[in-house]
């Protein structure tokens, strides 16, 4: 890192250096001030206090402008990504907005409304099209098997938005905050030198030109760039921080409430004659089958039998082409993770974890679901991004979840798509007595191709291809 900082300071000064010569071959202020001379400038202005004044108040005005689109365009955003028809509807505007000079809306704002606020209104036209842009991606960048785990663990609200739309969202802002931020001073202050508003940095450029004062203009373009190097870094900065993992106790706070025991509202799940197709390819036809109310059932068949399009049929999250399946809430571990990638391992259990009852504190909450927690996974992993996770430590983390997450204990149940795949032989004898632990009595379905696997959770086996 020192070696690479120390190579662009080298740089800086190679290019400085070059500038001074030029400017001593030249030996011309008005056609060429060197770098001395608008330092020695620049020194001078930091000692006035009309420039602070001067610098702040084209700052309120040019971030005004900018925050106020960014606000615009995200609120735009989100509207065009829940209504498809209001995104046709505005997509001409913002293919419009991005096209037209800016030179052009300098001059008609100048006509309408005068040259006070043109500099805001500007930098507002100027990133508009780029925050609204940036939204709709962000959302539609959302991972929709992600997107499904949620709505399968009624994450909603709070829990939806910080660890659903966050991460998806944040990474296309950021990139269009880091181009908006220049683009809004530079069209800011160019609408300034033409509107020529009191006290503006636009205007003290304007005058560096009629004065011939080469070296004032350097230092104000150089108080321009500073300022919109500094407003950007920090912003860029604040906003990466929005990325970091949330604490435990917000995932606390977000978890589910204290859930209620109601055995017996849900009997026998029958499925009667049920077919499922995808296009062309058969998946399922015409099965039938009955589970009892507390009873184990393992799917046995090859990969690609339909067993993963069973589960999802037995959890609503797809309906067959015909054919009729009862179903009670369910808690599911799906053939892939899904992981939010960027949190602690121990988030991702938390925040779809029932509480025990109302009264339990979020520090109670915590630490019961830690210990649970460790009978899988090591300690240290837990306070690790799941993205730093091997694959068995992933999988493990999942199953966790899935078998905290009890809706209602003692009638609902539980699918495991399999569950042990990527575990060693020991793992799974600890993964299969975890789940053992914490059935309470709900009705269980494990798919599996293997049939070892399946055997240490034992129960009735149903081929797929041999029934009926």
């Amino acid at each position: 890192m020192m070696k690479k900082r120390t190579k662009q300071i080298l740089i800086l000064l190679g290019w400085l250096l070059i500038w001074q010569m030029a400017a001593i071959l030249i030996h011309n202020d008005i056609l060429l001030a060197g770098p001395a001379e608008v330092f020695k400038t620049f020194i001078g202005l930091l000692g006035q206090g009309a420039f602070y004044r001067t610098c702040a108040l084209s700052m309120g005005r040019i971030l005004s402008g900018f925050f106020l689109a960014v606000l615009t365009g995200i609120v735009l955003g989100g509207l065009c990504y829940a209504v498809p028809l209001i995104k046709e509807i505005f997509q001409p505007v913002l293919s419009v907005l991005k096209a037209v000079p800016v030179v052009s809306f300098i001059v008609l704002l100048l006509i309408w409304q005068g040259s006070k606020q043109v500099a805001l209104w500007v930098s507002f036209l100027v990133v508009f099209p780029n925050a609204c842009t940036a939204a709709i991606n962000g959302l539609s960048a959302v991972d929709a098997k992600l997107k499904e785990m949620a709505d399968l663990f009624h994450i909603r609200g709070w829990g939806r938005l910080l660890y659903l739309y966050r991460p998806a969202f944040l990474p296309f802002m950021i990139s269009a905050m880091e181009i908006s931020v220049g683009m809004a001073f530079k069209s800011g202050v160019a609408a300034e030198v033409i509107g020529m508003p009191q006290e503006s940095i636009g205007e003290r450029i304007y005058m560096s030109k009629v004065y011939l004062d080469t070296p004032a203009l350097f230092a104000w373009t150089l108080s321009l760039i500073l300022l919109s190097f500094l407003v950007e870094k920090c912003l860029i900065k604040g906003m990466r921080l929005l990325l970091e993992p949330t604490g435990r106790y917000m995932a606390a706070r977000l978890s589910k409430g204290s859930r209620q025991d109601e055995a017996g509202k849900m009997g026998d799940i029958i499925i009667e004659d049920i077919s499922k197709s995808y296009g062309n390819k058969q998946v399922l036809s015409h099965f039938s089958g009955e589970l009892k109310k507390g009873g184990r059932y393992l799917l046995m068949a090859p990969s690609g039998s339909g067993k993963t399009t069973l589960l999802r049929l037995m959890a609503g999250l797809e309906e067959p082409d015909q054919g009729t399946i009862t179903f009670a809430e369910v808690s599911y571990l799906f053939q892939e993770d899904r992981l939010f990638e960027n949190e602690f391992t121990i988030i991702n259990i938390m925040l779809t974890t029932n509480r025990k009852d109302k009264e339990e504190t979020n520090q109670a909450f915590y630490e019961r679901i830690r210990e649970t927690a460790e009978k899988l996974l090591p300690r240290e992993c837990l306070d690790q991004p799941a993205k730093t996770l091997s694959g068995g430590m992933k999988r493990r983390c999942a199953l966790i979840r899935t078998m905290l997450y009890e809706p209602d204990p003692e009638s609902g149940i539980c699918l495991l798509d399999e569950p042990f795949a990527g575990l060693d032989p020991e793992t799974k004898k600890k993964a299969a007595q975890f789940i053992e632990e914490h059935l309470h009595g709900r009705t269980l379905v494990v798919a599996s191709h293997d049939e070892e696997d399946a055997a240490l959770l034992g129960g009735s086996i149903w081929n797929i291809n041999e029934l009926p």
